[in-house]
């Protein structure tokens, strides 16, 4: 079940490079999700008459060319399959032409908002959404904390940076793993590929760092990437590839 929308990006969705920005391209695909589920089982309101809400717990994302001001792009994505506790959906995006600018690969679990953990996968309403159960799980990059973080920088979760289940949204983590790298860097650099993991919820008031070490062999450019405490320093790991603009 593939669905599709059109979005004129806009110069407010872009850095100062003209590219689409990393925050808003998540943003992107997930309204789309939202857009795609909005009538049925596994929309935002009905999940939440349960106390429910879907969170994202890992993405991959290759990243061919970014999107540019006024450009008329295509997002589609297709919810590829679950199993007991956890639900995959692809994502792409495309220019107007059907040329591949964007590819994802995500994971999700459905959430208990007072309890705070995760629950079970609801098969009725996969069966109703015609989601295949899969008996292989696909598999993502395994992230590690590294031994040493050059760069740390702390951050305060404010209320406006909460989302309906009432923790960080997804694409405000970037917004601090890439403050965390120099603007010379940002300027002559784009990203190229894309691992997260989110292991555990940041909350608001919560004061979590920003870590960061960046590795450049030649042409080979990777930064690692952890937020976290000093109790649990991998509340979310990330690993993103650049290559020179």
């Amino acid at each position: 079940m593939k669905y599709s929308e059109k979005h004129q990006v806009n110069f407010y969705e872009c850095d100062e490079n003209q590219h689409l920005k990393l925050p808003a391209m998540i943003n992107l695909m997930m309204s789309t999700s939202e857009h795609q589920l909005a009538e049925g089982p596994g929309s935002t309101e009905a999940l939440n008459e349960q106390g429910l809400g879907w969170v994202v717990t890992h993405y991959h994302v290759e990243i061919t060319r970014w999107p540019q001001p006024n450009e008329n792009i295509i997002i589609s994505t297709e919810p590829v399959g679950y199993n007991r506790f956890l639900e995959y959906r692809d994502f792409a995006i495309s220019d107007q032409a059907g040329n591949n600018l964007i590819t994802a690969k995500s994971e999700w679990v459905l959430f208990d908002l007072k309890k705070r953990k995760l629950v079970s996968t609801d098969k009725k309403m996969m069966e109703e959404l015609g989601v295949p159960l899969l008996k292989k799980i696909p598999r993502f990059l395994r992230l590690r904390l590294q031994d040493d973080y050059p760069v740390k920088r702390k951050y305060r979760v404010r209320y406006d940076d909460l989302d309906t289940n009432h923790h960080m949204t997804n694409g405000h983590y970037f917004n601090w793993l890439l403050d965390t790298l120099e603007r010379d860097f940002l300027k002559n650099h784009v990203v190229s590929s894309i691992d997260i993991k989110f292991n555990l919820e940041v909350r608001y008031g919560e004061t979590p760092f920003s870590c960061l070490k960046l590795v450049e062999d030649g042409d080979q450019i990777e930064s690692y990437h952890a937020i976290g405490d000093e109790d649990k320093k991998d509340k979310a790991l990330c690993e993103l590839s650049w290559r020179k603009i």
